[in-house]
């Protein structure tokens, strides 16, 4: 090691005074580095920075160009301190002129030869002696697709039960815990029909649900029951495996059967499946090995800093990202996920003109100690999570290790999620002062941008940060729930969002909200932004405290315009001088007469012509309830907005209000025409929703789930503070074991606990459901169907237990006994022109059953059935027990 350093310096001694090193695909690491004689890699020529400083502080700076080309790339280059460089002589990397040079951490794969069925195979030793093993493979340019069943959309859980092994103290998150999924007859045999044991090693059970994905291996499969088991962290209880959650199978031989799919077996064989007119004797396939680009390692609590550094016009594609044996459990934004350019201790290092494609993680993350960075003018495209990452998802206790100051801009983000959906184009966490501006955030299946990492009122460093001129669109793809253009938490006072543009926002279930202030969200003002094509709302507060939405334009949201969450004691949201304009759904969700807010001045109109709905009220009697001062329905007189132009006639009434213009084709990045149109040279095609599942068909006896756990394959809502859900084996309808819902005092919400079955998918037919009461005599039940299909949601058969006494309707009542088993049936017709009745037939022990017939929904509009709830609404320490649970639809 002694003898390589002596030969670095003396190298550097040579070429002291020089500012200008060169590297070239043609060079060699023992050149000198000069023009007509380069090296062949960043790392020599960091080298030689390195060697030059030996000779005393830089006093110019030093360049290091790179010639147009192709450079293997086996690992990612590493600075530390030692390769910083100063304010007044910097260190940069770049692109010689007119060069777009490429760095690859990937193996260039060539041999191919056809095989049966349409494959073409070939065998990589590398893979076969042990020594590789890769998981993305890049065909023509392109992600290819692991072999998957289906080949398009997915399956549907039918059931799910969790076994607890090892709690780990914590009973909303166990530590360790088996999973079994259970999969439809028919969905079982066309996935893993004929799959053999040797097709299970890599295969991977891709679930997702809500705003998280999960990623496991299987430990065996199941044909006689239909099912899956898997084992790995226990399920969260805020948001666990659900029937009817969608999933898929990746990366066995026997999904091989599709255009476009590949799959590598461990014997060394790669298989892939070619698209029309692909020819494999032509076509480039890179298969990654490298897992990062760039690696900064300075440590900002010991003042040692990487600093004063420039990349500037370089391309770097294809890095790798491996299941590891556990998979990747679910997290939001997928948090524990690094990127291929990671940054510690980074102070003025600056990412310009550069390209990064093809990779399985993040593309940027300045992590730990990082300050006054800049990542400008880039292209970020084909990313496996997401785009850029901006602090930490903890406080760091050191503040030197506390990240800001980060400029995101004019960059082009785009084509992410691949491998996990739940990851952000931008991500800030608890950072402060970033400027996020003119960014192309496209294409991802989660947040376009996220900022803050708190989840309620608690300390957040994510203040003061600015998100400005960004256009969003084509987030979500009906694949993830509760997202945003822009999703915020926790306290972020002088957080400014304004001049962006968020279009074509889609959720698989709830949330698709342009702006979306989460849990704890505060201080945050939202101006002068364009939203439009949502699904869910322009604007959604689930619970913050004194957010500003001002000056912007929310149009055409399928569902709701606006929706509003919890009611808090504090003002949660101002909403002044913004143009709400739709053509279906509603205006108002959520409790607006409660929700403390202020909102004045806003245009609102109805494009179909139907009359706006204040929560109830016209805007007359709404305004008469101190609501809405100011605010006026009219027809704003948009331009086009059908296609997309919001601009406003000169006589406009909401320029009346104070609306102040502002120019959206802002938004977006800027430059040169070649880069603008760039940004916009993607067609992205019609957004195909998910297809609803098949009904479900539901027989639950708990006989299956672990005494004192929590039972799988519904919902679970409770607060932990006395109150569970809980299989029991104290008693039982039949068997051994039963569901026990304990109530208790002191809860946060009265419906706590309540237990849901939910995503039913009962549109039309007989809806029947049937189950096992045992009550105590200070039960409080509320057992609802609800019709989620519309907002606010409808209420069909309903009925109530309390002080042991069932009420049905207004008039029907029955006395019911405690501390025995009674069976109810509920049976209604669903669909469009159905009865609006439906009728409970009562068994109590030893008694003829009683049947109370043509009961009234509680809203005469209910047609579908997409939930069945039972609530305890009880306010002391009781509980009541259920069994034999069967919900069907023919």
């Amino acid at each position: 090691m002694k003898a390589i350093l002596v030969g670095i310096l003396l190298l550097s001694a040579s070429v002291a005074t020089a500012a200008d090193f060169y590297v070239s695909p043609a060079g060699n690491d023992a050149h000198p580095g000069t023009a007509d004689q380069p090296w062949a890699s960043l790392t020599r020529a960091r080298d030689a920075v390195r060697g030059l400083k030996a000779q005393g502080p830089l006093t110019e700076t030093v360049r290091i160009h790179v010639a147009d080309g192709s450079y293997p790339l086996a690992e990612p280059l590493v600075l530390t301190p030692d390769d910083s460089g100063t304010a007044q002589a910097a260190v940069v990397y770049q692109a010689t002129a007119g060069a777009r040079p490429v760095f690859s951490g990937g193996r260039q794969l060539s041999g191919w030869k056809p095989a049966e069925n349409g494959l073409w195979t070939l065998h990589v030793p590398q893979v076969a002696a042990g020594q590789w093993y890769f998981e993305q493979l890049f065909v023509g340019g392109r992600r290819a697709t692991r072999a998957r069943s289906p080949n398009k959309f997915f399956y549907h859980i039918q059931d799910v039960r969790q076994t607890v092994v090892d709690a780990g103290g914590s009973p909303r998150k166990p530590k360790q815990a088996i999973q079994t999924l259970r999969m439809r007859p028919e969905d079982f045999e066309q996935a893993l029909g004929n799959v053999g044991l040797e097709d299970l090693r890599d295969l991977n059970l891709v679930v997702y649900h809500n705003w998280d994905n999960t990623r496991r291996f299987l430990d065996r499969i199941d044909p006689q029951q239909g099912s899956l088991v898997t084992s790995g962290e226990g399920m969260k209880s805020w948001n666990p495996w659900r029937r009817n959650n969608i999933f898929l199978l990746e990366n066995y031989r026997a999904a091989l059967d599709a255009p476009g799919e590949w799959f590598l077996s461990r014997d060394g064989t790669l298989s892939y499946y070619p698209l029309p007119g692909e020819d494999m004797t032509q076509v480039s396939v890179v298969a990654p090995v490298t897992d990062k680009f760039l690696v900064i390692q300075g440590d900002a609590a010991a003042d040692k800093f990487v600093e004063h550094v420039t990349l500037k016009g370089l391309t770097f594609q294809h890095a790798q990202w491996l299941t590891p044996p556990g998979g990747f459990e679910p997290a939001q934004a997928a948090a524990p996920i690094d990127a291929v350019v990671m940054a510690d201790g980074a102070r003025h290092v600056t990412i310009e003109d550069c390209e990064f494609g093809h990779v399985g993680t993040y593309v940027v993350w300045f992590r730990k100690g990082c300050r006054d960075c800049v990542l400008r003018r880039s292209y970020l495209h084909d990313f496996g999570a997401g785009g850029v990452r901006i602090g930490e998802a903890g406080i760091p206790a050191n503040e030197a290790d506390r990240t800001s100051h980060i400029t995101v801009d004019n960059n082009i983000i785009r084509h992410g999620g691949r491998i996990f959906p739940c990851a952000v184009g931008v991500w800030i966490g608890h950072s402060s002062d970033n400027a996020v501006t003119h960014n192309e955030i496209a294409d991802l299946y989660y947040s376009g941008i996220s900022a803050g990492w708190r989840w309620g009122y608690a300390e957040s460093l994510a203040k003061r940060n600015t998100i400005a001129f960004n256009r969003v669109h084509h987030i979500g793809w009906g694949l993830l729930s509760d997202m945003g253009g822009i999703y915020t938490l926790g306290p972020s006072e002088g957080t400014v969002v304004k001049n962006n543009v968020f279009h074509d926002i889609y959720a698989y279930s709830y949330g698709g909200w342009g702006l979306y202030t989460d849990e704890g969200s505060t201080g945050i003002l939202f101006e002068n932004n364009l939203v439009y094509r949502v699904k869910t709302g322009g604007f959604h507060q689930h619970y913050g405290r004194e957010n500003i939405v001002r000056n912007n334009i929310l149009a055409f949201s399928k569902l709701y315009q606006l929706q509003a969450t919890r009611v808090e004691e504090h003002l949660s949201f101002t909403l002044e001088r913004n143009i709400v304009y739709w053509d279906s759904g509603v205006l108002l969700s959520g409790p607006w007469d409660r929700v403390r807010h202020t909102s004045g001045n806003n245009c609102y109109w109805e494009a179909s012509g139907k009359p706006v709905d204040f929560v109830g009220n016209t805007l007359a009697a709404w305004q008469e309830k101190g609501r809405e001062q100011g605010s006026i329905v009219a027809d704003p007189k948009f331009a086009d907005p059908q296609q997309g132009d919001f601009q406003l006639a000169a006589d406009s009434p909401a320029l009346q209000l104070g609306f102040q213009p502002f120019d959206y084709r802002k938004a977006g990045v800027y430059g040169e025409a070649a880069w603008v149109a760039k940004a916009s040279e993607v067609t992205y095609p019609p957004l195909e929703i998910v297809p609803d599942p098949p009904p479900l068909s539901i027989r639950d006896d708990f006989e299956t789930d672990a005494v004192g756990q929590a039972p799988g394959g519904a919902g679970i809502h409770v607060e932990n503070k006395g109150d569970s859900i809980t299989v029991t084996d104290e008693q039982a309808a039949s068997g051994k074991q039963s569901l026990k819902i304990t109530d208790a005092p002191g809860l946060e919400r009265s419906y706590n606990p309540h237990y849901v079955l939910s995503s039913l998918g009962y549109q039309a037919g007989r809806a029947f459901n049937a189950f096992d009461l045992r009550i105590e005599p200070e039960t409080h039940l509320q057992f609802e169907w609800r019709d989620y299909g519309k907002s606010p949601y409808r209420t069909g058969p309903q009925f109530t237990i309390r002080n042991a006494r069932l009420e049905a309707g207004k008039t029907r009542s029955l006395d019911l006994p405690t501390g025995q088993w009674l069976r109810l049936e509920i049976v209604a017709t669903l669909g469009e022109n159905a009865p609006a009745t439906w009728a409970l037939r009562v068994t109590l022990p030893g008694q003829p059953p009683q049947v109370f017939a043509d009961l009234p929904y509680a809203s005469p509009e209910f047609q579908q059935l997409t939930w069945v709830g039972f609530m305890s609404n009880a306010t002391v320490k009781t509980s009541f027990c259920l069994d034999n649970v069967e919900l069907n639809c023919r």
